[in-house]
């Protein structure tokens, strides 16, 4: 029993456990071994899939975008709101005590220029432009949108171009039956050359007009939480108060340049009059060219377009809120 003793009291200490057998020693699992990780096959080269380039991906946008427009109910009241000037001239032509009592061209040219222009037309990008980027941000599906492997840019000139789709067919659609309607009165008929001209002027510019009050209105739409309520006193508030200060301030709304692109026939329109409570003054307009209106049109759309890519390409867009905006 003493040597029992002994040569286990041997094996305590520092000394003890360097004679323990191997068995009782830790041993390297198989987890501590290096291994040579391999890709799965559906992450190799050949399997991936192609890129089919920049095109598709605008494509894909802009069909996304479209069906995601057509469900909307807010279509249906855009829509309707838009077709209500077709029976004004209907209206007209049933109160009139005479036939000839309302000049057709006159019905038409004030239908086109102060409804369809310079309401309707700013109201369609309020409708649609402004909730392209506002609605994804608030429904906090930005995120999810965003994983797609699609250039951010193409993702939003796909949307901006599903609203002019569904914008333009809607104005155009209303202008024409306008037009129609108008017919029913003198001075404007379905075959005369000079009435269709005048029809597809008017047609021209609201499908110029669309895509600067579109490209505001996504703007607001990325950089600000309320687009609608900015766009209504940024397009409807400024652009009225900058017609009546004297000046170069209308220089600096889209409708001076929408208004340089109608036709000279209708009035004197380099002499506006203001109609206040101490009189009616009259307030010098200084003209624009059309090609320059032209112009500054198509800028007003690449600086706004271009300036929400910048917000949607380095904005990091995390539950209900957006980081760096």
């Amino acid at each position: 029993m003493s040597g029992m003793n002994t040569e286990y009291n041997s094996g305590n200490g520092e000394e003890g456990d360097r004679a323990l057998p191997s068995l009782f020693q830790a041993q390297p699992l198989d987890t501590d071994k290096p291994r040579k990780f391999q890709m799965p096959e559906w992450l190799l080269q050949r399997d991936r899939p192609v890129y089919k380039g920049y095109l598709f991906a605008l494509q894909a946008s802009c069909g996304h975008a479209l069906q995601t427009l057509l469900r909307r109910r807010r279509l249906a009241l855009a829509a309707l709101v838009a077709f209500l000037p077709v029976l004004i001239p209907i209206a007209l032509s049933f109160l009139s005590s005479s036939e000839f009592a309302e000049s057709g061209n006159k019905v038409f040219v004030r239908l086109a220029e102060e409804l369809y222009i310079n309401v309707f037309t700013p109201l369609m990008a309020l409708f649609f432009a402004g909730m392209l980027i506002a609605e994804d941000i608030e429904m906090r599906t930005m995120t999810y949108i965003l994983t797609r492997p699609i250039p951010r840019s193409a993702w939003v000139f796909g949307r901006f171009l599903a609203f002019m789709i569904v914008a333009s067919f809607i104005m155009v659609c209303s202008c024409a039956l306008t037009f129609v309607a108008s017919t029913t009165h003198a001075d404007l008929s379905l075959t005369s050359s000079t009435d269709l001209k005048l029809l597809l002027h008017y047609l021209g510019v609201i499908l110029l007009a669309l895509p600067a009050y579109g490209g505001i209105a996504v703007f607001l739409g990325a950089y600000t939480k309320r687009p609608i309520v900015y766009g209504v006193i940024l397009l409807y508030g400024w652009q009225y108060i900058a017609t009546l200060v004297p000046g170069l301030v209308d220089f600096f709304t889209v409708k001076k340049y929408t208004d340089a692109l109608l036709p000279l026939m209708a009035t004197q329109r380099h002499v506006a009059e203001i109609q206040t409570a101490l009189g009616t003054f009259q307030r010098e307009v200084f003209l624009v060219g059309a090609g320059k209106a032209i112009i500054v049109l198509l800028l007003i759309v690449l600086v706004t377009l271009g300036a929400t890519t910048v917000a949607v390409c380095r904005r990091e867009y995390a539950s209900d809120r957006a980081a760096g905006g």
